[in-house]
């Protein structure tokens, strides 16, 4: 079933089908971190064991978790991934399960056909940190916070969590990649972007055009 969502979402979105073994192939890229690597590897299998929701009690899948709860986790988070991606693009497609599961198999194109490396890795990073860090809110809910709502993440906390996971995406990422697949990738969506030098790509400190907040009654 959770194969199926994932060829589904891929058609629906870049109007290709992949097959099974492309959708399990995407899963090794070496440019996604071994531990998201893992996290959508067991989601595709469906290897976790859940239970109820926490926050709503409803019986607890991933899809539930990552997509479906309208905890405050999940819909801030997909909200900071869809106005980061907007920054640059026009459109922040709809995302389901399917859609996380077969990121990286992700394939937009310009209005003439030709292929955009850039924007096809930034959605993948955005969607696959996004998930992951629902999942891993999540498990500290459960397990850290044993279930207690008064310990619960605030929105600030979260929202900065979700900032400092793609900002360290764009620091170490830009250590291992060559300069034109950093500047096509990020390009568009830096804090201060028309400040920075030309050569940023070798510079520390470069952040995503989304700050971090400070919690109520602290200031700058």
């Amino acid at each position: 079933m959770n194969m199926a969502m994932a060829i589904h979402a891929a058609c629906d979105i870049f109007g290709k089908s992949p097959s099974s073994e492309q959708i399990w192939l995407s899963i090794r890229d070496w440019d996604t971190p071994k531990n998201i690597r893992g996290f959508i590897w067991k989601s595709l299998h469906g290897t976790y064991k859940i239970g109820m929701c926490g926050i709503c009690g409803s019986l607890k899948m991933m899809e539930h978790i990552l997509i479906d709860c309208e905890s405050l986790t999940s819909c801030m988070i997909w909200q900071a991934a869809s106005n980061l991606w907007c920054k640059r693009e026009a459109n922040w497609p709809k995302i389901h399960f399917g859609t996380i599961l077969s990121c990286n198999l992700a394939d937009f194109n310009d209005n003439g056909g030709k292929k955009k490396p850039g924007q096809n890795r930034l959605f993948k990073i955005i969607v696959l940190e996004s998930a992951h860090l629902i999942w891993k809110l999540r498990c500290e809910r459960t397990i850290k916070f044993e279930g207690i709502r008064e310990k619960f993440h605030s929105d600030t906390e979260i929202y900065n969590r979700w900032v400092n996971a793609i900002n360290m995406r764009l620091k170490y990422g830009k250590k291992a990649l060559k300069v034109e697949t950093v500047l096509k990738t990020w390009s568009g969506i830096l804090l201060n972007e028309e400040n920075l030098p030309d050569n940023w790509v070798h510079k520390s400190g470069v952040l995503v055009g989304m700050a971090p907040r400070h919690p109520p009654g602290q200031n700058r």
